[in-house]
């Protein structure tokens, strides 16, 4: 997804760029991946990613 913005970003508009990466924000807050980050930070232990 961050490589997608800054090609983006190459040719987009400021609006257009940001509402894509809004987008793109909420889509990677709702993986599990994500509430595992969320969890393994809060009990100070190392993240176990699975890539979903």
């Amino acid at each position: 997804m961050t490589k997608r913005l800054l090609w983006e970003g190459r040719r987009s508009d400021l609006a257009s760029l940001l509402e894509m990466a809004a987008a793109m924000q909420a889509a990677a807050h709702a993986t599990g991946d994500h509430a595992e980050a969320v969890d393994a930070f809060l009990a100070k232990r190392k993240p176990e990613f699975k890539g979903d």
